[in-house]
This record gives C-alpha cells, sequence and structure tokens, in this order.
C-alpha cells in the first residue's frame, strides 16, 4: 500500500507444538490473544523495503517521502505504551548514503533484546538482501554489554552497525523494515534462531555451577530473599551474580547450566543461550505470563512454573509458601 514499497519473503511460519500448555494457569487476556492452544504458530520472516525515507529510531517508526508514518518495530502490546518522541519528530534528519536499518524496537530489555531485536537483525544479514549493498543498521545510544557480545556473532559481512544519537532521526535511500518472529506474548523462537544461539562461540566454563539462580533488577526488593536464598543453598543453586565475570563468561555459564532458576521474563530471557537446562520460573498467582514456557518449549527445554502465596503483600514477594513449592520441586527434579 506504500508507493515503491517491496515486500521480500524470506521463508514460512512454523507451528510448535505446546504439550502441558492446558495446565498453565493463563488469564482470558492471553487466551484472547491466541496463546494457550496446543499449537503456536510463529509468523513467516520477511521484510519490506521502504525507499527515501525517514527513520526514526526512538519512536519505531518510518515516515515515508509521501508524508505518512508507518510503524518500524512496534507491536500490538506496544500501542499505548511507547508514545512517540516529539523532539525526534521535530529534529532535522541526519543523511546517510545506502540502505538502514534499526536495530532495537521502543521496549528495551534483555528479554526484548534476545527475543525481538536480535531475530529482526539476524533477518537484515540474510543473504537474500545482497542485491541492497551494504546496510547500516542503526541504534541510538551506546550498546549494552548483552548487544555487544551477540550481535558480532550473527554473520552477515554487509552489515555495519552505526550509534547515532538517541532521538536522531536518519534518512536514506532505502530503509528496511524485518518483521518480528515472534509471536506478541510469546517468547518463542524461530528454528534457526535457535541453531544460532547454540552456536554462537562462548569461552570454557568447566569448573562453572550448573545450577544458577538469575535474579532480576528488581529482586532486591524481595522481603523474603534470604529465605529463598536458604532453599537456593540447600539445592546448590548459585546466584549467577555471584560468579562474575564477562557478559560472554556468564553466558557460558548458562550454556552449560543443568537446572536455570529465576522470577519472570525479564530475568529467564537468557536462558534461551542453554542448550539442555531446566527453566524453573517462580510467579504471582493468579495467573502465568507464558512467555518463559514458550521460550523453553522453543527451544526444546524442560519448563516448570512454582507459584508464591496469593496474598502476598506485593507483586515481588517470596513468603514461605513460595519457597516451600520451590523446594518440592526442585526435589523432584534432582531426584
Amino acid at each position: 500500500m506504500l508507493g515503491g514499497a517491496e515486500l521480500i519473503h524470506l521463508g514460512g511460519g512454523e507451528s510448535l507444538p505446546c504439550p502441558g500448555i492446558d495446565s498453565l494457569p493463563l488469564s482470558p487476556e492471553v487466551r484472547n490473544m491466541g496463546l494457550g492452544t496446543s499449537r503456536l504458530a510463529l509468523p513467516p520472516a520477511r521484510l519490506h523495503v521502504i525507499p527515501d525515507a525517514v527513520v526514526m529510531p526512538s519512536s519505531g517508526v518510518v515516515c515515508t517521502r509521501d508524508g505518512r508514518v508507518v510503524a518500524e518495530s512496534v507491536t500490538s502490546p506496544m500501542i499505548g505504551r511507547v508514545p512517540l518522541d516529539g523532539k525526534e519528530l521535530r529534529t532535522p534528519p541526519l543523511d546517510l548514503d545506502g540502505t538502514v536499518a534499526v536495530f532495537r524496537s521502543p521496549l528495551r530489555s534483555d528479554y526484548h533484546t534476545l527475543v525481538d531485536d536480535l531475530p529482526r537483525a539476524g533477518l537484515v544479514a540474510h543473504p537474500a538482501l545482497g542485491r541492497l549493498g551494504p546496510i547500516t543498521l542503526l541504534h541510538g545510544g551506546a550498546l549494552s554489554d548483552l548487544e555487544a557480545t551477540l550481535l558480532g556473532n550473527l554473520g552477515g559481512h554487509r552489515v555495519r552497525l552505526r550509534e547515532v544519537e538517541p532521538g536522531q532521526p536518519v534518512r536514506a535511500a532505502r530503509v528496511v523494515i524485518p518483521n518480528f518472529v515472534t509471536r506478541p506474548g510469546a517468547g518463542a523462537v524461530p528454528s534457526w534462531y535457535r541453531r544460532w544461539s547454540d552456536r554462537v562461540p562462548l569461552p570454557e566454563a568447566s569448573d562453572a555451577p550448573r545450577r544458577v539462580y538469575v535474579s532480576a533488577a528488581t529482586d532486591a526488593d524481595v522481603p523474603d530473599r534470604e529465605e529463598l536464598q536458604q532453599v537456593l543453598d540447600l539445592h546448590g543453586i548459585v546466584d549467577l551474580d555471584r560468579v562474575g565475570g564477562s557478559v560472554a563468561e556468564r553466558l557460558a555459564v548458562l550454556r552449560d547450566a543443568e537446572m536455570i532458576v529465576g522470577r519472570g521474563r525479564d530475568a529467564l530471557a537468557v536462558a534461551l543461550i542453554s542448550r539442555s537446562a531446566h527453566v524453573v520460573e517462580l510467579f504471582d498467582p493468579p495467573t502465568l505470563d507464558p512467555s518463559m514456557y514458550y521460550l523453553a518449549v522453543s527451544k526444546g527445554l524442560p519448563y516448570h512454573y512454582v507459584p508464591v502465596a496469593e496474598d502476598a503483600r506485593t507483586a515481588l514477594e517470596v513468603p514461605s509458601e513460595g519457597s516451600d513449592a520451590l523446594d518440592r520441586v526442585l526435589d523432584r527434579l534432582v531426584a
């Protein structure tokens, strides 16, 4: 519907079996998104190429030459949560030669980096785009350590990274818009990306712990963190923060782990790098965000969830009932 736009198909979508999905305590809202059924269909991989356009990385939109603004990297859950950057819309664009694409979506977390942004960057590196020449992959502001560690391993010698000031629009002869290869609300990834994550070169981690707990940034607010730590210590589960080392070294620990425990997708998304770990998710009843279930299913990792008490004073509490439940799950896994 956009003048001069080109659609490039890279491959069909996949359908993943979802064993045990019926037992998950999902909310009606999640089921209304089409999740919670016996199979999950992933979208096909494709890209749009928009000629003579201005891309606004912070806002996640592209302004076409006829003045229309189209979504560049906004999925339905982002609508209303990620406002357009008014300053960016008014800033004169920086002119770059050739073809550009945007690395990040407007939502920033390790989960979005691993499940949304890196797969889209992988599509930009696809050989089918060779006829477009070199592609500049833009990122507003410096890369995080996780982004810098993994981006260089996506391949594609024609793709070069370029940092721009946050809020700086860019005009180019062509803007490549890769679609998301995941479903909104589901952390499942396609098979090609799963294979890539298993092959990322990482250091040896022969002496590293095999059972790890991954902290979220909000874990410092958990009132019963000490009690939870007692359960983790009892089962030889080591907090990844205590392992130290570079991001690459920590990812190597996760790759070889036999058990990864955490609370929520922002902590557990790093299980993507694991090859065989049991994923154990702590969650707050009554309903469960299925993102990590779907990520584990798509990676072939066993998944387990542990509810905490329904009367928790805050959404971050781990009361004794939750720790007892975790203790029972871990006993069963290591029996």
